[in-house]
């Protein structure tokens, strides 16, 4: 085949084959993810009752109904609750795996391995394996009874439920993460890192302050900006394991959308819901960035 110069046109067998190959991708984005939304937005405006064939529009009716409800308000707020905690750790949780698995031997590979495998095990099945360490009988509270604490039945408790689904999520994000930091570290060049320590950079923190931190700094925000939306967007685990409850101490954005939509037939405000949830994620991951960019350590 012969190999294209940089002055030479692409000719248009060559063009249309490249688009042919990107097809597919562009239609599976536009279905399921831009037609999807702009026919939320257009539901969101209506009265939508699929059941009874029922559409009319409301205007701004079902936003003043969501704007209006406690009940998703209080749900932002756990929500709200649930990233700045989970966010924060598994940011740097996920950082500390990566320097400590960055050695390029055997065993570190290996143990890299491990503890990545839940990060690839479908959420379901690692909430209801879950279901069962936090149980009264469970495998959590075994343990705990060795140390001499008293056991807690925890996902049915209104003060530990919510503290429990936390420390699944970071358990289950943190090595997903691991793997972009790591992707990142082993990009900076040892020549760097070996000069540094000839100018008196020796302990952790200050490689972190003036290498790791600066140069990962994207990295970072990536990952931050991955962890806001999906903790934002938090439902699989709770739908499993607590259906929001008990006593509504679970209850994040997405049980209170599902519960419009499918328990209510409230498509319309589900719908709007959505959007809010929506402008605030873009809000926090804007803020998000400009924090980060404005970031300087001397």
């Amino acid at each position: 085949m012969r190999r294209l110069r940089g002055h030479e046109r692409v000719s248009g067998l060559e063009q249309l084959t490249g688009y042919l190959f990107v097809l597919p991708t562009f239609l599976i984005l536009g279905v399921f993810v831009l037609f999807a939304a702009v026919y939320s937005l257009w539901i969101s405006l209506m009265h939508y009752d699929p059941f009874f064939h029922t559409v009319y529009p409301v205007g701004l009716s079902n936003y003043k109904y969501v704007a209006s409800s406690r009940l998703y308000w209080f749900s932002m707020l756990h929500a709200l609750e649930y990233t700045g905690v989970v966010v924060t750790i598994q940011t740097f949780l996920a950082f500390f795996f990566a320097v400590l698995f960055n050695e390029k031997t055997p065993v570190s590979r290996f143990t890299r391995a491990i503890v990545f495998i839940p990060a690839v095990t479908s959420s379901a099945v690692i909430s209801v394996l879950f279901i069962w360490v936090f149980s009264a009988q469970g495998l959590l509270n075994a343990f705990l009874v060795h140390l001499g604490v008293h056991p807690e039945n925890w996902l049915e408790s209104t003060t530990w439920a919510f503290p429990a689904i936390m420390g699944l999520n970071i358990f289950t994000t943190a090595p997903y993460f691991m793997i972009m930091y790591l992707a990142g570290l082993q990009s900076i060049p040892s020549s760097i890192l070996e000069s540094a320590a000839l100018d008196g950079v020796r302990n952790a923190f200050q490689r972190f302050r003036y290498f790791y931190f600066p140069m990962l700094k994207f990295t970072v925000f990536f990952v931050v900006v991955l962890g806001i939306i999906g903790s934002m967007q938090l439902f699989d685990q709770v739908f499993i394991m607590t259906d929001g409850g008990p006593g509504n101490s679970t209850y994040v954005p997405l049980i209170y959308i599902y519960n419009q939509a499918f328990v209510f037939d409230n498509f319309g405000a589900a719908a709007a819901a959505s959007f809010i949830l929506f402008v605030i994620i873009l809000i926090l991951t804007l803020a998000q960035r400009r924090l980060i960019s404005e970031v300087r350590w001397a």
